[in-house]
């Protein structure tokens, strides 16, 4: 949600165009295949509404624990009728209460507090609190018999590794095919797990990155990258046997 933050955001350096994360994943499926989606940072709808649109048989399952953003989604994504499960949790390791830190833009909001100021383009605060209720994707896939799930997509304010942490069932099972979420290169927030950490618990699962998109570096000095998109992919999408 970053890239909506800033009025003048740099201009990614990266070879993929502003775009291509949406559109990578969908090369990875047939448009009419009934896909199973979760949507983890749901923000105000934009992204479940791409998958639902992409794929007119897929299912999403959205999670967005914020207020404002969660009634703005539940407009913006009603004409979807049973297709589209929107959720008011937020997607972490367990099941359990927490606090969600709404900060002064509506795409920013987090588990974590703010972190390093410096690598934040504009000013950022917390304006309060909200308390909400985190569930892990392995239980929240048991109980709604989901066995598998095509594409998780997480947005998630640096919370992204404790949610991982919270699908190790399913991805030790490879259950996951494709995994498209924000990656962090600076500490925007405390305690905040970066790409390398992440990287790292999927690679432990046989998971490979695919690539990184819409990169973002730092306004006052380019050479300093501090956020971008990822992909990684199951371990049975990664044979040099397949097409």
């Amino acid at each position: 949600m970053f890239d909506r933050f800033w009025k003048n955001p740099p201009a990614p350096l990266s070879p993929n165009d502003v775009g291509a994360l949406f559109e990578a994943q969908t090369r990875f499926f047939d448009r009419n295949r009934p896909l199973t989606v979760v949507d983890a940072g749901v923000h105000l709808g934009h992204s479940s509404k791409e998958y639902l649109d992409a794929f007119p048989r897929c299912r999403v399952f959205g999670f967005e624990p914020e207020d404002k953003n969660f009634a703005a989604a539940t407009a913006m994504l009603a004409p979807y009728g049973s297709r589209m499960t929107l959720l008011k949790n937020a997607l972490s390791e367990l099941d359990a209460a927490n606090l969600l830190q709404v900060n002064t833009h509506d795409g920013t909001h987090s588990l974590l507090e703010i972190g390093d100021g410096r690598y934040w383009e504009g000013a950022a605060e917390t304006l309060h609190q909200q308390q909400v209720h985190t569930v892990s994707l392995d239980k929240f896939s048991a109980d709604r018999s989901l066995e598998t799930v095509d594409i998780l997509k997480m947005d998630i304010q640096g919370g992204e590794l404790q949610a991982l942490r919270g699908a190790a069932g399913l991805l030790g099972r490879g259950a996951i095919s494709v995994i498209a979420l924000e990656v962090l290169f600076k500490p925007l927030y405390k305690a905040q797990p970066l790409f390398w950490d992440v990287a790292d618990h999927l690679r432990s699962f046989g998971y490979g990155l695919h690539g990184l998109f819409e990169c973002h570096y730092h306004s006052r000095n380019p050479k300093v990258l501090t956020w971008a998109d990822a992909i990684f992919t199951a371990p049975q999408l990664q044979d040099l046997e397949a097409p």
